[in-house]
């Protein structure tokens, strides 16, 4: 049973982490990726999942944000990432400004975020990255921290170009062109950690995702399975067909699968009179490939929040809005399921 999994006595990271509380064996063990991001734009992922980023802010201008974000879901026994993506505050600007200007970070710019494992009163960080900004203008990785854990030998640093969208694949109103900017250059740092003790989650059995036509017509037809117990609006059928995903959820966050899935912004809507699916053009969407081939989901090609599982609340064209539900599919067992 999976619920044994609680039963932790230890993780492994470069050697041997115990927490070590009376009723250790028997507390919940949670690890979240905490993190601290200041003027700058910065993406947290774990394994090349995203788990959050400040984007809202960095498109308002002021590039702040403090929190968490459960990474366990997303972690395997053995060698595991996180990924830290750092890019300057100009690069969202509405003004006219030259290219040195978008790309230019401020002195006090940074991104900390610190994996962290939970188990009762105790805590204890497995690895980190202290992202701040040299003289020369250019992103680096801090040393020192706790355990160290910015080891050079466990690090890679490169730039990248960020993801960019493309304007005609959802309604113009809710489209926004600064918020994916054109061009825009990040500096991607990446730390492996190795982990121990951990559940042993579906998608870390699944075939990898190849592109193949037979896998693209399975993966739709799993969208569109779920499409229509949506468009019924069958809780109990949608609760059925999430429930890999669900019992995941419950199992990182000791939370039952009812309060998992009630907290859904999705069952709310559900009851609004006014609730209407969005028929899916498929055209308007591109596969996303995450965590070595083993995951895999639809994004929208104007704004990769949106998913082909979308759907409009409100009568009139003021109160309208679009709602949508993005789950990650793995291929396991011959078929595609919801494991996120």
């Amino acid at each position: 049973m999976m619920r044994t999994l609680f039963q932790w006595k230890c993780l492994i990271l470069l050697g041997v982490m115990m927490m070590s509380t009376a009723n250790a064996a028997n507390e919940l063990l949670r690890i979240r990726s905490v993190f601290d991001i200041n003027s700058a734009f910065c993406a947290i992922k774990t394994n090349g999942v995203i788990g959050l980023d400040n984007r809202h802010s960095a498109v308002a201008g002021r590039g702040f944000g403090s929190s968490s974000t459960n990474a366990l879901l997303f972690l395997e026994n053995g060698e595991n990432e996180i990924t830290a993506e750092i890019g300057a505050l100009g690069w969202f600007s509405k003004e006219t400004i030259g290219d040195e200007a978008r790309k230019s970070f401020k002195p006090d710019a940074g991104c900390k975020v610190a994996l962290t494992a939970l188990k009762g009163k105790e805590s204890k960080v497995l690895s980190q990255l202290t992202i701040a900004i040299g003289k020369d203008g250019i992103p680096y990785a801090q040393s020192g921290g706790e355990e160290d854990s910015a080891k050079t030998e466990n690090l890679s640093v490169k730039k990248i170009t960020a993801q960019e969208v493309k304007k005609g694949h959802i309604p113009d109103d809710y489209f926004r062109g600064n918020k994916f900017p054109v061009g825009m250059e990040l500096y991607q740092f990446t730390q492996k950690v190795n982990l121990r003790g951990l559940p042993e989650w579906k998608w870390t059995k699944a075939a990898p995702f190849t592109g193949k036509p037979e896998q693209i017509q399975a993966l739709k037809i799993a969208y569109l399975d779920l499409w229509h117990l949506f468009a019924e609006r069958n809780n109990q059928k949608i609760k059925k067909y999430l429930n890999e995903s669900l019992q995941a959820w419950a199992i990182s966050t000791g939370n039952s699968i009812d309060e998992i899935y009630n907290n859904e912004i999705f069952v709310e809507d559900l009851k609004d009179p006014s609730f209407k699916m969005i028929s899916i053009n498929w055209n308007d969407y591109e596969i996303e490939i995450l965590n070595n081939s083993r995951m895999v989901r639809f994004i929208n090609k104007s704004n990769p929040n949106f998913s082909p599982i979308s759907y409009f609340t409100g009568n009139d064209e003021e109160s309208k809005l679009i709602g949508y539900f993005s789950p990650v599919f793995s291929f396991v067992d011959g078929k595609f399921i919801p494991v996120i």
